[in-house]
């Protein structure tokens, strides 16, 4: 079998996270399947699709520091992306692609694994990343889009601890500083394991042979086409937008808050981080014992079907507090989504806490 080898020069951010949108159209009607390689031009944070920009980002110092914040298709936690890394996304036509998310890792992830390993280090895939000695060298996602399925990840080449710490948000400096020393516990590099960073050209050299050897398959060099080309430039634009960038925050301006808190007798807000498999973060306004808003966002990922987080939220807003689990299961059972990171129990268990705070049960 024939797939396309594609390696780019580096982006910036926008481009970074809708390459691969672009690339899953041309495989959706018809194209080869896809191995494309590049990394960013500067610094950017990237910020997952289910996730609050105001909750996970130091904004007053990016925007000191002139670094954007983009928001990608994927689902996944709030990463710092700089030219310290390689970018490898693979593009496949879904029918070929394992339907759960464990197997389609480890089908795409293995020739990855198999590439550090070369280097004498060693790597093993732990859920969606590739760990070595515990720590992480690289974080992988993955969506479908259309009649295609895509796995993005990296390569850790080298990292700038101080700079990602200081452009996530965190409730204190002290904090900060604790946090920046966790990251130097729980991520590693290709720097620091091997004393040196190898050629990018070394690198993509491997994983096409790694690839080839396991996937069976046989690769040729390649370009975008034109059509690529042009919807790609067009997607990046769009992801310029703020109304794209901020959309889960405008979509609940009334619940940017971190606290639990009875407003009078009948009105309570109240935010909630659960921790299932992934990190999910709630955040509900009661209003006469009902819902009248709902916040899910979180470092999940949400395979299909497009748009259930705000199915989901919809269906609850208006609902009685009281009905909160047969609706959270009825959406489930509805739609069938293909969650990395939470189950259905998971976000019943959460809602059970929430609803069980002080604050909440003056009012319910």
């Amino acid at each position: 079998m024939s797939w396309r080898f594609i390696s780019l020069p580096p982006q910036d951010g926008y481009h970074m996270v809708t390459s691969f949108v672009a690339v899953a159209d041309y495989v959706s009607r018809g194209g080869k399947n896809t191995l494309l390689v590049f990394y960013s031009d500067k610094p950017f944070v990237n910020v997952g699709v289910h996730q609050e920009v105001w909750l996970e980002v130091n904004l007053e110092f990016t925007k000191k520091m002139g670094i954007p914040v983009v928001r990608r298709d994927l689902g996944g936690g709030t990463v710092v992306i700089t030219p310290g890394e390689h970018d490898y996304f693979i593009v496949v036509k879904a029918d070929e692609a394992p339907s759960s998310p464990k197997a389609l890792y480890e089908k795409y992830l293995t020739p990855v694994v198999n590439v550090l390993k070369s280097y004498g280090i060693n790597a093993q895939l732990r859920d969606q990343d590739i760990v070595v000695n515990g720590k992480k060298i690289s974080g992988n996602g993955a969506m479908t889009y259309n009649k295609a399925v895509v796995i993005t990840g990296n390569i850790l080449l080298s990292l700038d601890v101080d700079l990602i710490s200081k452009c996530i948000r965190v409730p204190t400096e002290k904090f900060r500083d604790k946090m920046a020393k966790e990251m130097s516990d729980w991520l590693t590099s290709l720097e620091k394991e091997l004393g040196y960073i190898p050629p990018r050209e070394e690198i993509n050299k491997k994983l096409k042979e790694e690839f080839e050897k396991s996937l069976g398959v046989k690769f040729e060099e390649a370009n975008l086409t034109p059509e690529e080309i042009e919807l790609w430039d067009r997607l990046a634009k769009e992801k310029m937008n703020e109304e794209w960038i901020y959309y889960k925050d405008n979509r609940h301006p009334e619940l940017h808050t971190e606290r639990c808190v009875k407003i009078n007798s009948a009105v309570a807000l109240c935010h909630l981080d659960y921790k299932a498999r992934k990190l999910v973060r709630i955040t509900v306004k009661i209003v006469n014992k009902k819902f009248d808003e709902v916040s899910i966002s979180g470092d999940f990922f949400i395979m299909s079907p497009k748009d259930f987080l705000e199915y989901l939220e919809d269906s609850l807003k208006g609902a009685s507090v009281a009905d909160f689990e047969k609706n959270i299961r009825k959406v489930f059972e509805e739609k069938k989504p293909i969650i990395f990171g939470f189950t259905a129990d998971d976000l019943v268990n959460a809602f059970k806490e929430i609803l069980n705070k002080p604050e909440v049960q003056e009012v319910i």
